[in-house]
């Protein structure tokens, strides 16, 4: 199975679920994955793979 990135997918309206990448997601759940997969894709990482913090000053 390939894996999608969920940016490219819209809920449409009047469905209560969907099934993507072998997981159903409610309207709720599919709005906080994707947003925190757009978030992810804006963070750095460090040399490990993991987000690093950004400090701003």
């Amino acid at each position: 199975m390939i894996k999608r990135k969920l940016e490219y997918y819209h809920f449409p309206e009047g469905v209560k679920s969907m099934f993507i990448n072998g997981k159903y997601y409610s309207r709720k759940k599919f709005l906080e994955a994707r947003s925190k997969e757009l978030r992810a894709k804006k963070q750095l990482r460090d040399k490990n793979g993991r987000f690093k913090k950004l400090l701003e000053t």
